[in-house]
Order: C-alpha cells, then sequence, then structure tokens
C-alpha cells in the first residue's frame, strides 16, 4: 500500500501537468519581414544647384551626407549638401570706387610716390693745377689752382695748410704770400666726410730776399726851433724785398725824430745828424746834417 500511495503522490501531478499543458500547440515563432536592400539608382548630387555671387571666389562643399533608412519593403536614401560662401577680403591697395548710377564719377585713391634717392658721389682724390713749384720774391703773392675728383663729386670742400708760416702763408682761397727768405710746403687737404680719405697734394714755395743796397735821406737843410721837418728816403733797388727805414738823430736836445715817419721837430738852435737805417738787416744806411736856426 505504500508504494501504491506514493507512485499516486508522483503520477497524479505529472497527469495534471500533462492535460493542462499538453494540449495546447506552442507558438509558432514570428515570421522575419523581409527587407529590400538594394539601394538607389539616383544621383545623390542631381538636385543640388550650387550658389554663386560676383563677391565669392572659394566654394568650400561639405561632403554628401547619406542617411539610410529601412523598411519593410524598401530602402531610400536621401542625399543632403551643404554649401559655405567664402568672403574675400581685397588686398590693401589704390581703391577704386565704383561710378554712382545717377551720375556722379568714382575717385580714385593713389599711394604717395616716393621721389627717387640721389645716389652719393664721393671724392676720390685732389691735385694742384699749375707748377709743382714756385719762387717768390718776399712781399709778393701767388694764387693758386687746384681740382677735385671726380668732377661730379657732391662736397669739393678743401682747406690749406703751410709749412712755415716765417716763410709763406696762405688763405682759404688758395692765396700765398711770400713772408721771408726760405722755403715751405703749401698742402691742400680734401674734407668730403663720406670720402674713403683725406686726399691731399702739396707744391714747394720758395721765397727770395733782395736786400737794400742804397739809401738816400732827402728833404730841407734847415728848421727853426719849434718848427717841423719832413724828411724821407729813396731806397734802392726798386724791387728790394723790404724798403723801409728807421730814423734816427744824434742829439734829442737840438731836435727830435719820428722814428717811423721821418718828421724831424727842431728843439734848441745847432747841428742834427739824422739817419735813415734799412731794417732787411742789410746795414746800409745814410746821413744828413739838419740847422736849427732861431
Amino acid at each position: 500500500m505504500k508504494t501504491t500511495r506514493l507512485l499516486a503522490v508522483f503520477l497524479v501531478p505529472l497527469l495534471i501537468c500533462a492535460l493542462l499543458y499538453g494540449c495546447k500547440k506552442p507558438p509558432e515563432p514570428p515570421t522575419e519581414p523581409e527587407t529590400d536592400w538594394s539601394y538607389t539608382t539616383e544621383d545623390p548630387w542631381e538636385d543640388i544647384t550650387e550658389e554663386t555671387t560676383e563677391e565669392t571666389t572659394e566654394e568650400t562643399t561639405v561632403a554628401p551626407t547619406t542617411k539610410k533608412t529601412t523598411t519593410s519593403t524598401k530602402k531610400t536614401t536621401t542625399t543632403t549638401k551643404a554649401t559655405t560662401k567664402a568672403t574675400t577680403t581685397a588686398p590693401k591697395g589704390p581703391t577704386t570706387i565704383p561710378d554712382d548710377p545717377n551720375g556722379s564719377k568714382a575717385t580714385t585713391t593713389k599711394p604717395p610716390t616716393t621721389p627717387p634717392t640721389t645716389a652719393y658721389t664721393k671724392v676720390t682724390g685732389v691735385k694742384f693745377s699749375g707748377a709743382s713749384s714756385y719762387t717768390l720774391i718776399a712781399g709778393n703773392t701767388q694764387s693758386l689752382g687746384w681740382t677735385v675728383s671726380p668732377t661730379n663729386a657732391n662736397n669739393k670742400g678743401v682747406v690749406f695748410f703751410t709749412s712755415d708760416s716765417k716763410v709763406a702763408t696762405v688763405s682759404a682761397a688758395g692765396v700765398v704770400k711770400a713772408v721771408g727768405g726760405g722755403a715751405c710746403t703749401i698742402t691742400i687737404k680734401t674734407t668730403d666726410p663720406q670720402a674713403e680719405s683725406n686726399y691731399e697734394d702739396s707744391v714747394t714755395v720758395k721765397v727770395e730776399i733782395i736786400p737794400v743796397t742804397s739809401i738816400v735821406v732827402q728833404g730841407g737843410a734847415t728848421v727853426k726851433i719849434g718848427g717841423s721837418l719832413q724828411l724821407s728816403a729813396a731806397v734802392g733797388p726798386t724791387n728790394a724785398t723790404n724798403k723801409t727805414v728807421t730814423w734816427s738823430v744824434n742829439d734829442t736836445t737840438i731836435a727830435t725824430i719820428n722814428s717811423s715817419s721821418g718828421l724831424l721837430t727842431a728843439v734848441s738852435p745847432g747841428n742834427v745828424i739824422v739817419t735813415a737805417t734799412a731794417t732787411d738787416g742789410s746795414g746800409v744806411s745814410d746821413d744828413r746834417t739838419i740847422i736849427v736856426t732861431t
């Protein structure tokens, strides 16, 4: 009995389950709808219109984007195109304003013009024109000539120098004056600050002294007390370098005399000796006796 009861316990539930679920047919799995994966043959670019304006100089095109839509019957393709207009900035420079349709004329602005730069021509040399040396008599003058190279140099300024001003001097204009016996060098030098050098040239100047060889005192022989007498001196030769003389008397209690002009003034009665002496160092002189009366 125990065995029968145990089998009944296990079999009864099995029968009940078989009755509940065995009569029902299991549902068939749903049928997957057919999908058409064929692609459209239409040109995705067919309906695209490019926009162009006069101000546009560049066009940037975004590649078409394809959107896939799946339905139960057909897959369609939609193509879109984006265009970007580029704005071009005109380069800087002369600007021309278009004519006004109402009749006003356009004006054009031009950049200022720069004048051409003139090339600077440097000095390349200088040379005295004329003789290479001069012989002058003391007291005489000589004008010097010179040439600066090239002829179209921008700065032709020069200066002059003497090696011995006791023999000869030179002016800013190049005029040499003989002073005393001897020789010296006169130099010319350029002053162009942009030249490669201060170019120079020189000449020799010799100065000769022609000494006094004779003096003759001239003028009156008598003068009253308190009176005056003008004396003079004839100096030879006529081309003597230095014709100046100095005057003197042997007794100033009788008369006095101006040493440079030769004007004698009587002081007291008597005889006075007047002397004229050359100043060139030759030692030549002349005497004259003057009588002072009452």
